[in-house]
């Protein structure tokens, strides 16, 4: 076995005058997705590593006027039921972002903006 570098581009990454968009990246198995958490970007970046696809899901509906924050999140990790959490930088709540996925169907993301108390009760 070979290792090889791809250095294929991903389009659609690149905004004029923003850095460090996201900050954290975690694979999520049940959806076979790569997931980053907005730190300066207004959406969560997702990446699918078969088709060298990205979707940005917007966090404005979820976390109104966060998008002034230049520090939103910052670093992202997954549980094993497909649930992804970032942590605020500046934003005020964790960001959990969760994947339903049946019988090889993705339905829509769904982002969840808790308090941090809120979510060790859902545990």
């Amino acid at each position: 076995r070979t290792n090889v570098t791809d250095t294929s581009a991903i389009s659609g990454l690149m905004r004029p005058n923003i850095g460090n968009k996201w900050a954290g990246i975690v694979h999520i198995p049940a959806a076979d997705l790569l997931v980053a958490a907005p730190r300066n970007a207004d959406s969560v970046l997702t990446i699918n590593p078969r088709t060298n696809t990205t979707q940005n899901i917007s966090v404005a509906s979820v976390a109104p006027g966060v998008g002034a924050i230049a520090c939103k999140w910052r670093g992202i990790t997954a549980v094993p039921s497909g649930t992804a959490f970032a942590p605020p930088c500046d934003a005020g709540a964790v960001l959990a972002v969760r994947f339903v996925v049946e019988a090889s169907l993705i339905e829509p993301f769904r982002l969840i903006a808790q308090l941090t108390a809120n979510l060790a009760s859902t545990s």
